[in-house]
Order: structure tokens, then C-alpha cells, then sequence
């Protein structure tokens, strides 16, 4: 015994002397960090580019062209011709795209030029005498369908051209004929149901405006929402080279 020393001797194991201090002097808690996403002033534009690429892969998918490309018919090619029930008649049934005989199968039974009538939109007929504007719509697209209300526009101020639409879609015969009605189209609207003269065109852009020459021969193509005034200068070129005399 020591006579100097007043403390107690300490007899607990480690661990006991541990819990104890655990008790007596906790640790302050410690909050987990959250976790920081990488921001970037460009990640909002890499998210616009990526729902833009979805969509144009969207629509792209819902046409009947496939991997023909999608910058419409050559210029300086012959126009493919077709006939086809008018949105606005009775007649139904798919286009004609035949160009001679025979007949590929599922082109139509008769040579497209040959196929005349009430109700029936001839391309043959169209740029037979004049330079034809052919725009091509779809249902895809909040600006494509009233594209046509900007072509009947320059229209009526344009009488040694011809102007005319076709109209792919996949809606019942009734439904693109009360759309028509709706719209108050007054210009000649071909029906594509199957997408045949979509696909002969190679047309994939909503609008696609093709600038075909008197006699059927491709000018050149115009693609989306064109301006009024650039329509009537392209209608009114391809009017003077059709009046232009020939060397």
C-alpha cells in the first residue's frame, strides 16, 4: 500500500473503459454529404439536342421511305408520275405510280398518266401545259398542315403556275376528308394512303415543296416552313423559263 497515492485502482477491462466513454462523451453525429450533380451551362442544350434527335427519329420512322435518303427527287430527273383520289371526292383506294407497262405489282393495274376521272388528282395533268409547285404534308408537325393555307396564298396571285398538295396520313378516308373540309383546301390534294408517291419523291421533311417544270421535269426541292415571298419568286422563275424560248 502505498500511503502517497489516494486514487483507486482502475480494475475494468479496456472495452468497459471504452463504453464508458462512448457514454460520457458522445461524438457529435455526422451528416452523410449529398451528393452534387455536375452542372454545365451546355447540359440544358444537350437535352434539347437529344429530345430533337428523338423526334426527328420518330417521325422519320412513321414514313414509308427507308433509306433511300430524304432530300426528294434529283433535279433534272423526270417527276415520278402518279394519280390519286382527291381528299375532298368519293373515290378511294391507294395512288397509282405505275409509269409504263407492265405494271410493277402493287404500282397500280394502268399507267398513272393514263388514269383520268372525277375525284382523281393527275400529275401527268398537272404539269402538262405549266410548271407545277407540289408540296407534300403530313400529320406530323404543328406547322406542316397549315402550310398549305400559306401555298394557296401565293397561288391566287400566281396563274401561269400550278399548284398543288399531297397529303400523307394514315387517317381513315371520312377523317382526312373532314380535315380538308375543315382547312377550306381549295387547291387539288392528292391522298397517299400507303405513302407510294411520299416514297417515290424520297420525301421525309415536312413541308417538302418540289418545283417541277412544264413537261414534268424536277427543278429543285425546298424543304420546311418557306417564306411567302420565296415561294412566289421559285413559282415565278420556274414561269419564266417555261415561257422562255427554246435554243
Amino acid at each position: 500500500m502505498n500511503g502517497g497515492d489516494s486514487s483507486q485502482l482502475d480494475r475494468r477491462s479496456p472495452g468497459e473503459r471504452l463504453a464508458e466513454r462512448d457514454r460520457t462523451h458522445p461524438e457529435p453525429e455526422q451528416r452523410r454529404p449529398a451528393f452534387e450533380y455536375p452542372r454545365s451551362r451546355w447540359s440544358w442544350l444537350v437535352a434539347i439536342l437529344m429530345l430533337a434527335g428523338l423526334g426527328v427519329l420518330f417521325v422519320t420512322s412513321t414514313l414509308p421511305n427507308r433509306g433511300r435518303g430524304l432530300l426528294g427527287p434529283d433535279p433534272g430527273s423526270q417527276a415520278p408520275p402518279f394519280a390519286a383520289p382527291e381528299v375532298r371526292g368519293s373515290l378511294s383506294g391507294d395512288a397509282n405510280i405505275c409509269v409504263r407497262r407492265p405494271c410493277p405489282r402493287r404500282a397500280g393495274r394502268t399507267p398513272a398518266c393514263e388514269v383520268r376521272g372525277a375525284g382523281v388528282v393527275n400529275a401527268c395533268d398537272l404539269w402538262r401545259d405549266r410548271p407545277l409547285v407540289l408540296a407534300f404534308v403530313f400529320d406530323r408537325g404543328a406547322e406542316c398542315l397549315p402550310f398549305v393555307d400559306r401555298l394557296e396564298q401565293v397561288a391566287r396571285g400566281l396563274p401561269r403556275v400550278r399548284f398543288a398538295v399531297v397529303y400523307f396520313t394514315r387517317k381513315e378516308r371520312g377523317e382526312a376528308r373532314a380535315i380538308a373540309k375543315a382547312r377550306r383546301w381549295r387547291l387539288p390534294v392528292a391522298l397517299d394512303r400507303d405513302g407510294a408517291i411520299t416514297n417515290a419523291y424520297r420525301v421525309g421533311v415536312c413541308p417538302t415543296t418540289v418545283l417541277i417544270e412544264k413537261g414534268g421535269r424536277v427543278r429543285r426541292s425546298l424543304f420546311g416552313l418557306v417564306a411567302p415571298d420565296d415561294l412566289a419568286t421559285a413559282a415565278n422563275r420556274l414561269a419564266a423559263r417555261a415561257s422562255a424560248p427554246h435554243r
